[in-house]
C-alpha cells in the first residue's frame, strides 16, 4: 500500500467528513462543541500519609506514629 501525503489537508479532514456524513452537521457540531467546554477529569489525589496504617507507612518510608495515649475524657 502506497500513502499519499498531500500538505493541504490534514490527518483529521477525512474523519470529520466521515463523521458529518454520516450524523449531520448540526449533530456533529454540538458534540465538538460539547466536548469543548467538558471539564477536563483530573486524577484523584493521592492519600493523606496521617492517616495511613503503620505498614504502608513503613513500606514507604514514613517514621512511625506516635502511640496514642487517651486523654480521660475519652475513657468513657
Amino acid at each position: 500500500m502506497i500513502a499519499e501525503m498531500h500538505p493541504g489537508h490534514g490527518p483529521l479532514m477525512p474523519a470529520i467528513h466521515r463523521l458529518i456524513l454520516r450524523h449531520g452537521a448540526s449533530a456533529v457540531a454540538w458534540a465538538m462543541l460539547r466536548a469543548l467546554l467538558m471539564p477536563r477529569k483530573r486524577r484523584p489525589r493521592p492519600p493523606d500519609p496521617y492517616h495511613l496504617s503503620p505498614h504502608m507507612r513503613r513500606d514507604i518510608g514514613l517514621p512511625p506514629e506516635a502511640p496514642h495515649v487517651p486523654r480521660y475524657y475519652e475513657l468513657r
